[in-house]
């Protein structure tokens, strides 16, 4: 398949450094958007890499490659500074590109990007716990996972999403311990989760007073792994209407996934993996007759696989969920999206698993930061946990009153599913466009403007783009050339070329703020843009067809970038 937009220019650029005799491999040509117009378009420092392997002057090294340099999509190029080489595209480059773009954008990306096709990822996204309401810090996981499987799928994998659901534990024992002793079932059933809640929460407030309790619900659990009849048709009620309130808010934020096993999937998968870890000496003895790994380093605490008592813990069957996404799938790679407090736990369990030879994909552990509120630390066990169902619906709301009052010529129906559309869309992106290696504070202010980084922002630049393509004449724009380009839209076609490598950037890094960086400039590149020229009403036909033209590729590329964020675009504002 013919290369695309960088992948020419780096192509190009190794072409002369083959021809110059130095060694190197076609990965090492970064090409990359100058900070300015006045230094080209694009910019490589590839002239001081290979100075710095051959002890050769950078200058020297940038003057050999441009002198032998293919100028069919070049305007010029040009040596800065120690040796950056500044190049200047062509427009017949920049019409060819925008035609791809606008014939087929899946077509372009695929030109651009590595190919993955034989490549399955499996990746472990949200699993919340069952018989607790959801609660907002549920979304780090729910969200940054649901845009990378998107990610990765656009980048060509084959993806599994597994909901790795908290189905299992001694956390269980302790509530079926509660229901049993405090529990009234009619008010159960008719209230499922909020009444589980209080009983969890109640248990926790007794064992305080009396810690014989947990020793109560670690035998409950006992019973519970051992099969007994009144225990599973208990644990089977508590599942089923947790389930239920899960899928309305997943529904709610347009999430689905291709497989559901929570942890009691692998109740009878773990045995075998207990007896081979303990046939190859790897689980040992360790306090009270424990199964222990010990650690490579000695200052760092063992992994526990079996409790003195013989019951399994989130480890065992973490490990027997690792050894199954093997033989189910055979991945290249697997992925949990979980909060930075479990990295010690991740590597621990990446190390045991090695040790057992359970897969030859990676394991990546992508962690995130923890969302901030002023005035509470969220804890189910308290009780004060933020409710993310609450969250949901202030979130539209104010959308609502938003659309309402920026003074929309939409019905109230219209506005409804704006406010719908903007306020959803507004709690992704406040995650997503930001680095997930922060905490994340809510300012819903922030969130809901139409200034600045924001959703409001980008789905209204990108909704008038679209309307303008709709008052036009035509339903077809690929065939159309760019005219002579002033500043502002050779800023747009520039971010347009940069797409492919702001989502490859994104899926090595598992961070979709690369993306939503990248849809945050392009929708002010637009803007400016916008704001000082006519499109439909241009001083001439040829110039009207270019502008149509680049506003389609901003349409779509803004259209694509937002479904990897998993947000939708509205069709009026």
């Amino acid at each position: 398949m013919k290369k695309k937009n960088l992948s020419i220019i780096q192509e190009k650029v190794y072409e002369v450094i083959k021809k110059a005799g130095f060694d190197t491999n076609l990965e090492d040509v970064h090409i990359e958007k100058t900070k300015s117009l006045e230094h080209g378009h694009f910019a490589s420092n590839i002239a001081m890499f290979l100075a710095g392997k051959s002890g050769k002057k950078p200058r020297d090294v940038a003057e050999s490659l441009i002198s032998n340099i293919d100028n069919s999509i070049f305007e010029k190029v040009e040596i800065a500074g120690p040796g950056f080489i500044n190049f200047w595209m062509n427009t017949d480059f920049y019409t060819s590109e925008c035609q791809s773009v606008s014939d087929n954008l899946d077509d372009y990306l695929s030109a651009s990007l590595a190919d993955v096709k034989d490549k399955t990822m499996v990746i472990d996204t949200s699993h919340p716990n069952v018989a607790k309401p959801m609660g907002v810090h549920h979304l780090l996981s729910t969200i940054i996972g649901a845009s990378i499987k998107n990610i990765y799928k656009r980048v060509g994998y084959k993806v599994i999403n597994d909901n790795y659901l908290g189905d299992w534990g001694t956390q269980f024992g302790k509530l079926i311990y509660a229901i049993r002793t405090w529990g009234v079932m009619s008010a159960i059933e008719k209230n499922p989760i909020p009444e589980l809640l209080n009983l969890y929460v109640k248990f926790h407030d007794e064992a305080e007073k009396d810690p014989k309790l947990d020793d109560f619900g670690r035998a409950e659990f006992k019973k519970l792994e051992e099969g007994d009849k009144e225990s599973r048709k208990l644990w089977e009620f508590i599942v089923e209407k947790s389930m239920d309130e899960f899928n309305k808010i997943y529904d709610r934020l347009n999430i689905d996934f291709d497989v559901i096993n929570g942890e009691s999937f692998y109740e009878d998968k773990m045995p075998a993996i207990l007896e081979y870890g303990r046939k190859e000496g790897i689980f040992v003895d360790g306090e009270k007759g424990a199964w222990i790994v010990l650690p490579k380093d000695p200052n760092d605490s063992p992994a526990v696989i079996r409790k003195a008592d013989g019951a399994t813990l989130y480890i065992t069957r973490d490990l027997a969920r690792i050894q199954y996404w093997n033989k189910k799938w055979s991945p290249d790679l697997m992925v949990n999206v979980v909060d930075v407090a479990q990295e010690f736990y991740f590597n621990q369990l990446f190390d045991v698993a090695a040790r057992l030879k359970l897969t030859g994909a990676r394991n990546v552990h992508v962690k995130f930061g923890r969302m901030q509120f002023k005035d509470s630390k969220m804890s189910t066990r308290k009780g004060n946990i933020i409710l993310l169902e609450e969250v949901l619906n202030e979130a539209e709301e104010r959308a609502y009153e938003l659309a309402k009052n920026k003074g929309f010529e939409l019905s109230d129906i219209e506005a409804k599913e704006l406010g719908r559309i903007m306020g959803i869309g507004a709690v992704k992106y406040n995650i997503l466009s930001q680095s997930r290696t922060t905490n994340i504070t809510f300012d819903w202010d922030r969130m809901l403007s139409f200034e600045g980084n924001s959703v409001p922002y980008i789905m209204y630049t990108a909704t008038r783009a679209k309307s303008v393509l709709h008052k036009s004449d035509y339903t077809n724009f690929s065939g159309f050339d760019l005219a002579p380009v002033t500043d502002s839209e050779r800023s747009i076609l520039i971010q347009l070329m940069i797409y492919p490598d702001a989502v490859k950037r994104a899926a090595e890094d598992f961070k979709p703020n690369h993306i939503a960086n990248y849809l945050y400039q392009l929708a002010q590149d637009y803007n400016t843009f916008y704001n000082g020229n006519s499109i439909l009403k241009a001083e001439s036909e040829e110039l009207m067809k270019s502008r149509l033209l680049m506003t389609d590729c901003v349409v779509a590329v803004m259209e694509d970038g937002l479904a990897l964020l998993g947000i939708e675009v509205p069709e009026k504002m």
